[in-house]
């Protein structure tokens, strides 16, 4: 059940008026040619049109698609500077779309799914999201989600001839270096990583402080989920911290817990963008 809060009187699910969706092909009435767009993929039909009421009341050019198909469609019209994607689609998967808008275009994705589960948001952000939020989320958090993505497009569309910004590391991180595969303490001390141990540590990174399964990062190492390969993990694991604790002299900031797996438990960010191999 969506959690509207109404920015006038009388807004409720399914009984929103004055406000109609743009079609496809049609200009926005009335609306500042530099509005941003969002496209809305999900195939129930009342919660499509609930959101995208919404978000036309919050400013935004909205185009709605209730499938895998029509969004395709849309992509060749329109190209969006955000997408809020369903997972499960009548004709499609929602996490293959997000590949496709990840390869082919430089917007915003949010996954908005009733999907909840650890493994779910895994995927969602390995396809490429930028935001994964459930179907019980408030539509004043949704449109909140939006925003940052919106000001990242728009950042893109004014600098991208002045290339990538520099990023900004928080003085107390570990920074994981994918260009230079090394793994460096808030204090600049730092030890050379294999290519394992490199991609351990950026998924744990990337989960930002969540635990992540053996069997999860097994097979997002490529490898299957056996008895064999995840005391081979334990056993990768075990030596990177003896690594760091000695090139270092700083313990490894991953944590264990059984039933659980791993953790980063410590501030940290990866710089570079070659993936781990």
């Amino acid at each position: 059940m969506w959690l509207v809060k109404s920015k006038r009187e009388g807004l409720c699910m399914n009984g929103i008026g004055g406000l109609a969706r743009r079609e496809i092909g049609r200009a926005p009435s009335g609306r500042d040619d530099m509005a941003h767009c969002v496209f809305v993929v999900e195939d129930n039909t009342d919660l499509n049109k609930d959101l995208c009421e919404y978000l036309e009341m919050c400013g935004f050019d909205v185009i709605g698609c209730e499938t895998g198909a029509a969004f395709y469609r849309a992509l060749n019209e329109q190209k969006p500077d955000a997408v809020i994607l369903d997972i499960m689609l009548p004709d499609a998967d929602g996490y293959e779309l997000a590949k496709h808008v990840r390869q082919n275009i430089d917007c915003g994705i949010m996954m908005l799914t009733s999907l909840s589960g650890m493994d779910n948001h895994l995927t969602g952000y390995k396809s490429g999201a930028d935001v994964y939020l459930t179907k019980d989320s408030p539509l004043s958090v949704i449109e909140a989600a939006l925003q940052p993505l919106l000001r990242r497009s728009s950042r893109n569309d004014v600098d991208i001839a002045a290339g990538p910004e520099p990023q900004v590391i928080p003085e107390d991180s570990w920074v994981l270096d994918m260009l230079n595969w090394t793994l460096r303490n808030p204090a600049g001390d730092e030890a050379s990583l294999t290519a394992t141990e490199r991609t351990i540590i950026k998924l744990l990174i990337e989960a930002n402080g969540a635990w992540l399964t053996r069997p999860e990062i097994v097979e997002a190492l490529g490898k299957a989920d056996t008895a064999e390969n995840c005391r081979n993990l334990d056993t990768a694991i075990r030596r990177v911290r003896q690594k760091i604790m000695k090139e270092i002299g700083e313990e490894l900031p991953v944590r264990t817990a059984y039933g659980r797996g791993y953790a980063f438990t410590s501030s940290a960010v990866v710089a570079g963008s070659v993936e781990a191999s």
